[in-house]
């Protein structure tokens, strides 16, 4: 391998995510420009909502934006109206005209479920065990029975 062909291969990524060769350039090109147009829009709606949305994408005459829940979804849909006029008079969208909304779905990372059962209470281990005595069905009582044995001890 000569030196010019390692220079081509040790560029920083910086430099790469700059050249327009490159289809990663132009995709970071405009994640950059939805950020600040983000942060714009932001600064021209109610303060309580810019915590809770970021704009995702304008495509044509849409854009898309991402909340963190349901609630606030519906709380930025009531803010529509404003969100458009601020795309097509402040920061000069007018082509934009839809605004939708979605829910970003959340991963929950390390969620383990107790594996151990529910213990019952001595008063609800007495019913279950009274009503078992009760039933003739053997497969119906052996389960009731069983449930019964979910108690501290």
């Amino acid at each position: 391998m000569n030196n010019a062909d390692e220079k081509h291969l040790t560029r920083a990524i910086s430099d790469l995510l700059q050249d327009k060769r490159y289809p990663l350039a132009e995709l970071c090109k405009k994640a950059i420009s939805n950020k600040k147009i983000d942060q714009k829009l932001k600064k021209h709606l109610d303060p309580s909502l810019s915590d809770h949305f970021e704009l995702a994408n304008i495509k044509t005459d849409v854009a898309t934006i991402l909340v963190n829940s349901p609630a606030w979804a519906t709380r930025l849909r009531y803010n529509i109206p404003a969100i458009l006029s601020t795309l097509n008079k402040q920061l000069n969208f007018s082509s934009v005209n839809t605004v939708r909304i979605k829910v970003k779905k959340v991963v929950h990372e390390n969620i383990t479920l107790s594996k151990k059962p529910t213990p019952l209470s001595k008063s609800s281990v007495q019913a279950l065990v009274d009503v078992a005595n009760n039933f003739s069905d053997p497969e119906l009582r052996s389960c009731l029975l069983k449930l019964s044995k979910h108690h501290p001890k």
